[in-house]
């Protein structure tokens, strides 16, 4: 099966391509508007260059977020409207998840994604013992490591750029910190891995995770 994947859930926007599990090909841009004029030519400069044609691609998984709301909103429309024109199937896959992907663990480590949420917030989600311990949240950053506290884990391995912005030093357990590529921000590549073995969503289904309301809808004091 070919499988493309898109991520433009911060300012890294990437796309990648796969063949039978394998790693065709991959791109990225860093932007600062949002992914809106760059990611359908980055995406076709990419087919372009596998030689491949949209119908030829039997699923796409894509970042549902959470991360820039206007850059998960131009990702998941994107995608969902290729998927459905084409009749691909569709994989909606967490930002958090994919800056975990690859992670080595031990059996009773527990793997903590951290995404910049702005405002003075992160973005948050722990997995320990194969359970979702701490479903994507966010938090103010002084407030991270409380939350982090209760684990319970006999080591936690914190993953993404922004946890460099914790303070873990009151923690009960040790702390290791991925932050290198592919472990500092979402990327295709990931994305990609990970829907692979996924199964598919329903299209209409698949939206973007933003955990935090955007401003926009909140009410005004």
């Amino acid at each position: 099966m070919r499988l493309a994947a898109i991520d433009t859930s911060t300012a890294l926007g990437s796309v990648a391509l796969f063949e039978n599990g394998e790693l065709l090909a991959e791109d990225s841009k860093r932007v600062s508007n949002a992914h809106g004029e760059s990611l359908l030519p980055m995406i076709d400069a990419l087919f372009t260059r596998a030689g491949w044609k949209p119908r030829d691609v039997g699923r796409w998984a894509v970042g549902v977020g959470p991360g820039s709301f206007t850059g998960v909103r131009i990702g998941v429309a994107t995608a969902k409207g290729i998927a459905i024109a084409t009749g691909a199937e569709l994989v909606g896959v967490t930002s958090l998840d994919a800056v975990a992907y690859g992670a080595t663990v031990d059996e009773d480590d527990a793997v903590v994604s951290v995404l910049d949420a702005m405002k003075g917030e992160v973005y948050l989600q722990a997995r320990w013992r194969g359970s979702l311990v701490i479903a994507p949240t966010n938090v103010p950053v002084a407030d991270a490591a409380s939350r982090l506290a209760g684990l319970g884990c006999a080591r936690m391995i914190l993953v993404g750029e922004s946890g460099a912005a914790l303070d873990v030093s009151s923690l009960p357990f040790p702390t290791t910190r991925l932050a290198l590529v592919p472990h500092d921000v979402p990327h295709a590549a990931s994305i990609g891995r990970l829907g692979r073995g996924r199964a598919p969503d329903d299209p209409d289904a698949v939206e973007p995770l933003y955990v935090r309301a955007p401003d926009i809808t909140k009410p005004r004091a």
